[in-house]
C-alpha cells in the first residue's frame, strides 16, 4: 500500500516566505504530527511525504520529494500523490486551506482520508460549527459574531470573554478579556465572540472508517489561559472524564453534516460534573495530541487511520502517565521517547 501524506507547513506552505514569519506554533506542531503519523504509516505501507527542507522534521523511511517553491503547492501535491492508494492531509482551516487541499486532490482522483466537503465547511467556520451544536442541543459556550448585537444579553451572563477568529487554527490569534466592552471593540469582522467557560480545558479524538466511529482516549490540554497559548496534554484522563468525554463527542459528531472520515479531533471543557461539559470546537484533521495518544494505544493508530487495524481501543498506559510538549517531546512516566 502506498500512501501520500501532506503537512501543509513541511510540506511547502510557506516556500516564498522567510522561515521567521511562520509562527512558532505551526511549525512547532506540524513538524510533530509529520514525524509522528509517518513513523506510523511507514510501518505498514510505503509513504510519499513533499518537504520544504528549511522546516523539514527527521523522518522514517520514507519517499520525499522537495518543494519548489516557484510551482504551485498543490499541483505538486496531486503529482506526487498519484498512484498512491490514500491520501492524508494536515493543514490549518484558515482560509480554507485544509478544504482546499483535501479537494484538489480528489479532483486529481485521490482518495483523501477526511471528512466530506459539507463537514469540513461547518467544522473550519466556528460561526457555523455553533449554529450546528445549538440547532442539536449539543452543550456549546455562547458566541456571536460582533456584528449581532443580539449577543449583548446572553454574553453579559459571562464572567469573561473570548475573541477568536472564525477559521482559526488551534489557539492562533486568541485573546482573553474580562469585561465585554473590551472584547467587543477588539474584535474584527473575521472574528468570534465567545463566551469563557471556566474547567479543565481537554481533548478527544475520534477515527471514523467505513462508517465507524471510534473513540480514543481522552487528555488533559495544557493551555495557558492568560496567553490563550498551547503548550502540550497529558494522559489518558480518569475513567469518569473517559465517559463523559466519549459521550460528549458523539453528540457532537452526530450533530453536524453527514461522511465524517478519518481523525477529528474535539476541543472541551470539562466541568466540576457533566452537567458543565461543552464542546469548544471541532478540528476536522489530525492534531497535535496525536504525539501523546500514540504512546498510550496498544497497536498503530496509522493503521487505524488506513482501516488496517480494527476492534476496540485499548489503552496501555495508567491514568496521565503520558505527556507531551507542543513541539513532539513525550514522555512515558518518567522516560522521554522518540518519535522517530
Amino acid at each position: 500500500m502506498k500512501v501520500f501524506l501532506g503537512e501543509f507547513v513541511c510540506g511547502g506552505g510557506f516556500g516564498t516566505q522567510r522561515i521567521e514569519t511562520v509562527g512558532d506554533s505551526l511549525r512547532h506542531e506540524g513538524a510533530a504530527m509529520l514525524s509522528a503519523l509517518a513513523e506510523d504509516l511507514a510501518r505498514v505501507a510505503s509513504v510519499c511525504i513533499p518537504i520544504d527542507r528549511r522546516f523539514g522534521p527527521r523522518l522514517p523511511v520514507c519517499e520525499t520529494f522537495d518543494f519548489n517553491p516557484d510551482e504551485s503547492i498543490w499541483a505538486q501535491w496531486a503529482k506526487a500523490a498519484q498512484g498512491c492508494d490514500a491520501a492524508i492531509v494536515i493543514a490549518p482551516e484558515k482560509d480554507g486551506i485544509l478544504a482546499k487541499a483535501v479537494g484538489m486532490l480528489r479532483a486529481a482522483n485521490v482518495d483523501v482520508i477526511a471528512a466530506s466537503g459539507d463537514f469540513l465547511r461547518v467544522a473550519s467556520d466556528k460561526q457555523q460549527t455553533a449554529r450546528v451544536l445549538l440547532s442539536a442541543g449539543v452543550p456549546h459556550p455562547v458566541t456571536f459574531l460582533p456584528s449581532d448585537h443580539r449577543s449583548a444579553t446572553r454574553l453579559k451572563m459571562c464572567e469573561r470573554f473570548i475573541v477568536k477568529p472564525r477559521d482559526g487554527c488551534g489557539t492562533e490569534s486568541i485573546s482573553l478579556f474580562d469585561d465585554l466592552e473590551s472584547a467587543m471593540n477588539s474584535a474584527c469582522d473575521n472574528d468570534l465572540v465567545q463566551g469563557y467557560v471556566p474547567g479543565m480545558p481537554i481533548s478527544v479524538s475520534v477515527i471514523v472508517n467505513g462508517g465507524n466511529l471510534i473513540v480514543l482516549p481522552a487528555v488533559s490540554q495544557d493551555i495557558s489561559i492568560e496567553n490563550c497559548e498551547y503548550r502540550g496534554g497529558c494522559g489518558p484522563l480518569p475513567d469518569d472524564y473517559q465517559r463523559r468525554a466519549a459521550a460528549l463527542a458523539q453528540c457532537a459528531i452526530a450533530a453536524m453534516p453527514p461522511n465524517a472520515r478519518g481523525f477529528i479531533g474535539l476541543d472541551m471543557v470539562m466541568g466540576s460534573d457533566a452537567g458543565g461539559d461543552v464542546v469548544i470546537e471541532i478540528n476536522p484533521r489530525l492534531t497535535t495530541s496525536y504525539v501523546g495518544l500514540r504512546q498510550m494505544i496498544a497497536g498503530n493508530l496509522g493503521a487505524r487511520l488506513l482501516g488496517l487495524e480494527t476492534g476496540p481501543v485499548q489503552c496501555k498506559t495508567g491514568a496521565d502517565e503520558v505527556r507531551w510538549t507542543r513541539d513532539g517531546h513525550v514522555w512515558v512516566g518518567e522516560n522521554q521517547v522518540e518519535n522517530v
